[in-house]
């Protein structure tokens, strides 16, 4: 089956992804002088309490666009919580001049938390994009038409993402070729999400790729497949738009668990949905070799079956902790980044 133009794939998945951080600012500023909320609230109202943590890191910016405003926003114990000025005691002085006393370091939020206005919830939205997305039935990678195998990473300088596409010959093991794209990054990291973060830069990355006819066969994408809370990660949806097979590969478990914990070298253990759901394998930690103590976890993306999954990676392995695509993609991608 013909691969779709990627460049339209790229320009539609663009027009669908919300600004985070312009619906943050518009909801910070709604706060009147004299209330508060607290850092969860404005979570909630983008959709999704995981934002918590990136919510609290933007208002620490110190040139962020609602830093006036921003000692409005506390911990959900009522503590005051830090400050972008770096003094919380500043933080303290400014809600007692709108008449609020934090007594022991904490406000009284019955007392003075407001309500927020009715939002889209944008987080929401993603996640049931995530949830709805239909996967399109597409035949498995036959290991014997793999002859190009690209790992994809991106690194950051800033607000700018450095996507690096690094191709290796059917081995696994000899590098043949970077291709790279940079681009200003809109989306925020929040834990589940990192899709709509990476995946704009890859599509443009991929859409160049094509038009200059060198796209690999299989590709290892740094993220999960289908080991995702929504059997959605960044892997699976690449490679369901793009029409590549996909494995994801990730360094850190973001959900299910682990069946055994004693890992051995160059085994793959089984991560369930569950103790109680043993037979649904989400994917799978491997200890690639006896340098690390720190596994990695893979899953199936697109079009991949789980033993042209397990060979494929396998033979990507040369001592290193990530497979030889990923690991020099992600090389180059901190290089080039470094230079920005």
């Amino acid at each position: 089956m013909p691969l779709p133009d990627l460049g339209q794939v790229a320009d539609s998945l663009q027009q669908r992804i919300p600004d985070l951080g312009m619906e943050l600012q518009r909801l910070v500023r709604s706060i009147p002088p004299g209330r508060v909320v607290a850092y969860g609230d404005l979570a909630n109202s983008l959709g999704d309490s995981v934002a918590s943590r990136w919510v609290a890191t933007y208002l620490l910016l110190p040139d962020g666009p609602v830093a006036e405003c921003s000692h409005r926003v506390v911990r959900s114990t009522g503590e005051l919580g830090l400050y972008y000025s770096g003094d919380v005691t500043e933080k303290a002085v400014k809600l007692t001049q709108e008449g609020i006393m934090a007594r022991d370091g904490r406000v009284d939020l019955d007392q003075f938390r407001c309500e927020l206005p009715a939002t889209a919830k944008p987080l929401a939205t993603l996640k049931a994009w995530q949830r709805d997305f239909v996967v399109p039935r597409a035949k498995n990678v036959e290991l014997s038409d793999v002859t190009t195998i690209g790992g994809l990473d991106v690194s950051y300088h800033g607000e700018t993402g450095v996507a690096v596409c690094s191709c290796f010959g059917a081995d696994g093991q000899k590098l043949k070729y970077h291709d790279v794209k940079s681009l200003p990054i809109r989306f925020p990291y929040i834990s589940g999400y990192l899709a709509f973060r990476e995946l704009p830069v890859y599509l443009e990355l991929l859409a160049e790729m094509q038009a200059n006819e060198r796209l690999p066969d299989v590709l290892l994408v740094d993220g999960n497949g289908k080991l995702h809370p929504r059997r959605m990660g960044i892997a699976t949806m690449l490679g369901a738009l793009v029409g590549i097979a996909t494995i994801g590969i990730a360094k850190s478990r973001l959900c299910g668990t682990l069946l055994h914990e004693d890992l051995k070298v160059g085994t793959w253990g089984p991560i369930v949905a569950s103790i109680d759901e043993p037979h649904e394998v989400l994917g799978y930690a491997l200890l690639p070799h006896g340098k690390t103590k720190n596994p990695l976890f893979i899953s199936e993306g697109y079009a991949v079956g789980e033993e042209a999954m397990r060979s494929l990676v396998d033979r990507c392995f040369a001592g290193h902790r990530s497979p030889e695509p990923i690991y020099h993609a992600d090389r180059e991608s901190r290089r080039i980044a470094s230079t920005l």
